[in-house]
Parts: C-alpha cells; structure tokens; sequence
C-alpha cells in the first residue's frame, strides 16, 4: 500500500483514515497546523488523540508544519496554526542561525510530542539558485543536526521544479545532508482538477525522485494522480484525499478564509482506473447508463456515489497502479506507466464522446505522459 491522507479542514481524518486501514487502501494520514488544532476545540479532537487513534489501528502518523505555507502569496489562513508552539519570534521570521535553530528544534519537538516521524521544517522555493533556497537549505540543516534521523521536506512551485541544472545542483546540496527520507512537494497557483502540470515540470520531479530514491525512501505529499510519474521514478508513496486541498497544495488554500466556510467541498468524481483521470457523476451515470459494458471494463465495480464511497474507489485506484509499479525497477517501471498512459489515451475519446465530458486526455494524461517521456529520453529509455 503507498497511499496516506493529507489533513482536512473537516472532522473525519481519524475515522476515515481508520477505514481505510482496515479496508487495506491507506498507510497513515499527515496533520498540518492549518487544517487542525493542538487541542480539541469541540469539532475536532486533539492533535495527541488524533496521533494515537490512528496509530492505534496500525497507521502512520506524519506532523507536516508546512512553514513553505508561509511563504504563499497572501497567505492568512492562521485560525489553527497560531495555537501550535513553532515560534519563538515572529511568526515565519528566519533571520539569523538562532531563529532557523529556534524553529527547526520547535517543529522536531512537536513531532516527538506527538509520535511523528520526523519531518524537517522547509520554506518554499521558487527558484532553486537564490538567497530562499539558501534559506531552504539552512533551514533542513538545522533539523538535521538536531535529528539526523529526520526526513527532509522540498517545497517548489512549478518554476522551482522546471529549474533544470540548478534545480539539480539544489537537489545535490541537500542530498548531501544525508536525511532518513525525503518529502516532495508541488506548491500550485490553484486547485484546479487535473492540476495544470506541464511536462516540464514532471521532468524535474521526475528527475529529482530517481536520484533521491537510490539512496532513500521518497514520497510525494499532495500528490494524487499527479505524482503517478513520480512513482514510475521511484517514489514509494502519494498523498491524497477528500477533498481538492488534499490532493493538490495551492495557494489559495492558504489565504484567509470567510468565517463558517465550512471545510472546502468534497471531491466526488469517480476516479476510472483505465483513464487514469476522473469524470463527474453526471457524467459517470451517462456511461453506466449507455454503455455499462465500457464504464465496467474501464473501472470494474460499481462506484457509489456518497463523498466516502467516491474516496475509497479513488484511493483504490492510486494503491492499486501504486502496487502494479512498486516491484519493478528502472526502465520497467516507467515502461509499465507510460502503456497505461498510452491506453487512457485511446478510452478518452470515446468516453468523451458517450458523456460529453469537456475534461479528457489533453488534461489528465497528456502533460504527465509528456514529462515521462522526457524522462524516458533522458534515462536513454526511449
């Protein structure tokens, strides 16, 4: 299994995190301190009981501070994360070797309160050749030399991970570190679903997961269908959910939100194993309706339409192509995604065709398969 849960703003985390441990489609689940309280505040429980209700059952239990979110363009959404003790100066201030210190040794703390593998604090990077990645840099170091048995955090937006030589040369300088793990993160400009990747930025994670995973185990917070690539590359595990926020990391996010917003909307589109993408319900019962013979051999099983019933068939999907690659190794691995990219390609069209879907292959696979063919090319694969 190689698929955990990112925090949601709503108050299921533990019991569908639980589910799914028991039901064999998830590994664990990642608290963050903007989407959940240190202490029960009558809507969620505690971040402790959290830790221990889900480790109870077996799961994985992952404190992610998420400080790049303090780096996202108007970011104000602090109604939880001001309760949590990473600061002993301002908020977000890194201005010296005591402040970097300070946080990094806050955020470790928590983590051991808690029972969480230990995750190094990072702050987003844009470019990987500047005065922020330095930043990035110092910051990882000084988690390590409190806990070199910390996995390290790399946040970029899409230039950060199109950034070619330096973005390597970046990769190579915090490798050098030498961390336990390494947690991948795409920082995007919106929630939108497919989220609008180009090819050239699966290259780079592509790129940055093979050389890390050699050494280390990788994962992909956040990353839902779109880390696929990054699993053909050797990632062992994807972040995922419910709801949009969970599956992509984006800065609206992270601005401040209107009073009783509620917890962002669930994300029900079924999930359809030979499209590697998503079609709405309407659109899923239109195929189910006209042509129950295609809808069946696309996405076996029937996919209930209630929000969990929509999740669970999703998770299944990404633990079921997560699964298909994990035994293999190289040019096989990727070889075996980009033959389910090739046949998704072949669906869409007549899917589109059936449902009148204005989403198709030019967005759920075509970037993805674009940037693994780099991948491929680069590799000598192809």
């Amino acid at each position: 299994m190689t698929v955990f849960f990112q925090d949601t703003a709503r108050n299921n985390l533990i019991s569908w995190t639980r589910d799914a441990l028991t039901e064999g489609y998830g590994i664990g689940a990642v608290l963050s301190p903007f989407a959940s309280p240190i202490n029960a505040n009558g809507f969620k429980k505690s971040a402790i009981e959290t830790s221990e209700l889900i480790r109870a059952r077996g799961g994985e239990f992952w404190f992610d501070s998420m400080t790049y979110a303090l780096d996202m363009p108007r970011a104000g959404d602090f109604r939880n994360y001001e309760e949590w003790p990473l600061w002993s100066s301002a908020q977000g201030q890194l201005a010296n070797a005591a402040e970097y210190r300070s946080h990094a040794e806050r955020a470790l703390k928590v983590q051991v309160d808690l029972g969480s593998t230990l995750l190094a604090p990072t702050v987003l990077v844009s470019y990987p050749d500047t005065p922020q990645s330095q930043k990035a840099l110092h910051l990882t170091a000084e988690a390590l030399d409190l806990a070199s048995d910390a996995w390290a955090t790399v946040a970029g937006d899409h230039q950060f991970w199109t950034g070619g030589a330096e973005l390597d040369a970046h990769v190579g300088a915090l490798d050098q570190l030498e961390p336990e793990g390494w947690l991948l993160v795409v920082v995007r400009s919106d929630t939108s679903m497919p989220p609008a990747a180009t090819a050239e930025e699966i290259f780079g994670l592509m790129r940055t997961v093979y050389a890390l995973s050699r050494d280390r185990p990788v994962r992909v917070a956040f990353g839902d269908v779109a880390a696929l690539p990054a699993v053909a590359a050797g990632a062992e595990a994807i972040g995922t959910g419910w709801d949009m926020r969970q599956r992509i990391c984006a800065y609206q996010d992270f601005e401040e939100r209107v009073a009783d917003s509620g917890g962002g909307g669930w994300y029900q589109r079924p999930t359809l194993s030979g499209l590697l993408g998503g079609l709405t319900p309407r659109e899923y019962q239109v195929l189910v309706s006209e042509k129950p013979a295609i809808a069946a051999t696309l996405s076996p099983g029937a996919i209930g339409p209630r929000p969990q019933q929509a999740f669970r068939h999703h998770s299944r999907v990404l633990t079921d192509v997560c699964d298909q690659l994990e035994p293999l190794t190289g040019r096989d691995r990727a070889e075996a995604l980009q033959s389910r990219y090739a046949q998704a390609l072949i669906e869409w069209p007549g899917v589109q065709k059936i449902t009148g879907a204005s989403l198709g292959a030019a967005q759920w696979i075509k970037p993805f398969q674009d940037g693994l063919n780099l991948f491929m090319v680069s590799e000598g694969w192809a």
